[in-house]
């Protein structure tokens, strides 16, 4: 009776250290937390408001295809669409059903306007328009009163506000390092983490310092040094194609050194993707969908050692942003190439000895044969 109490004991602690590995609280044997995400935004191919039929079956089919193509997170962006239509607890719904993790995206937007208005999206207001700093803080509190409901929810990707076009070196000269800016982005951090304490907060950069700097080091002025934030998101779309993974590894280690620095060393790899269509801008721009399928091969080779989320931008295509055809799938839902090579990665089996579940077993089989052997040895 005695020996079957100590294997039932050796039993419990392998499933014990199993459990640990798997959440990564065993030094040197916590899984890798490359974890593929991909983003759905609704209002990247539809107006406000106006809400199709089938759109409820669209988002249920376009989960199930991200499932199937091996995706494990879904990015939630578009936020101020899901809130305007009060439908952000039917996509956090259909995320959770689907056993994927969310990422919530936060994008700085006037909301003493319509989302309707295309000047909602005038980002100068920020720091200095009081008005307009307390209507989006009530709106990422709301957003944050939400989502916290949710097992799903893993964490907000905050966007750092910046002004665009001719607006944006004053920008980079006068205001992103000032007290202003500093103390209202802090109001926004504090807005999510008094709501919703135990989740992760990134601060997520959009390709700001490349526009101005070559080594981000010695030239930043964005300010990293806030509370209450687990790390820092990036963004990375390639404008030069030869050099693409070397830009990769110098955001990510840049980002790194930046979260190790001020927060718990923790990152997310907020956004990357490719587009055929030779309109807008430069970044993520290819020849064609052989190439594009290729470098998101190219892509997800070179992240999988990295230890944190890594966003495709999108699942879908953006015909509201100069027809950008950054996505993996059509318009009805058909799979493109570049679908096809999500799915050929993120599928391929890992190495037997990747699993948490290979150091329990023979963690197990060791004890149980030292026990085996004890027992042998007391008969004599």
């Amino acid at each position: 009776m005695r020996g079957i109490y100590v294997f039932l004991i050796i039993t419990v602690l392998c499933l014990g250290f199993m459990y640990m590995v798997e959440a990564g609280k065993v030094p040197y044997l916590k899984p890798r937390r490359f974890t593929p995400y991909v983003i759905i935004n609704p209002y990247a191919y539809r107006n406000y408001y106006e809400i199709p039929e089938n759109e409820n079956s669209t988002l249920e089919r376009m989960l199930s295809i991200a499932k199937d193509l091996g995706f494990e997170g879904i990015g939630v962006y578009g936020l101020e669409g899901w809130m305007a239509e009060n439908r952000l607890p039917l996509i956090l719904d259909l995320i959770e059903d689907y056993g994927f993790e969310a990422l919530i995206y936060i994008n700085w937007l006037d909301l003493t306007r319509n989302v309707t208005d295309p000047n909602c999206w005038d980002q100068t207001g920020f720091p200095y328009n009081q008005t307009q700093v307390n209507a989006f803080l009530n709106y990422v509190g709301n957003i944050s009163l939400i989502a916290r409901e949710y097992v799903c929810v893993k964490g907000y990707v905050v966007q750092y506000p910046h002004w665009k076009g001719d607006k944006m070196n004053e920008w980079w000269l006068n205001v992103v390092n000032s007290t202003e800016y500093k103390e209202n982005l802090q109001k926004i951090i504090n807005r999510i983490h008094s709501i919703d304490p135990e989740r992760e907060i990134y601060l997520s950069n959009d390709m700001i310092e490349h526009h101005f700097v070559s080594d981000f080091h010695e030239s930043s002025r964005v300010p990293y040094d806030f509370a209450n934030i687990t790390g820092f998101g990036f963004s990375c779309y390639s404008t030069k194609l030869n050099r693409y993974l070397d830009d990769l590894d110098y955001y990510y280690k840049f980002f790194k050194d930046m979260s190790k620095k001020y927060a718990s060393g923790k990152v997310v790899f907020s956004e990357w993707g490719f587009k055929t269509n030779p309109y807008g801008n430069i970044e993520g721009r290819v020849r064609d969908e052989k190439e594009k399928a290729e470098w998101i091969k190219k892509v997800l080779e070179h992240t999988k050692p990295w230890d944190c989320p890594v966003c495709y931008f999108m699942l879908h295509d953006f015909p509201k942003e100069d027809n950008n055809d950054w996505g993996i799938i059509t318009d009805n839902l058909t799979l493109k190439p570049s679908a096809y090579a999500f799915k050929e990665k993120l599928n391929a089996n890992k190495e037997w000895y990747e699993d948490p579940l290979f150091f329990g077993i023979v963690l197990f089989l060791i004890i149980l044969g030292i026990f085996a052997f004890y027992l042998v040895y007391k008969s004599f």
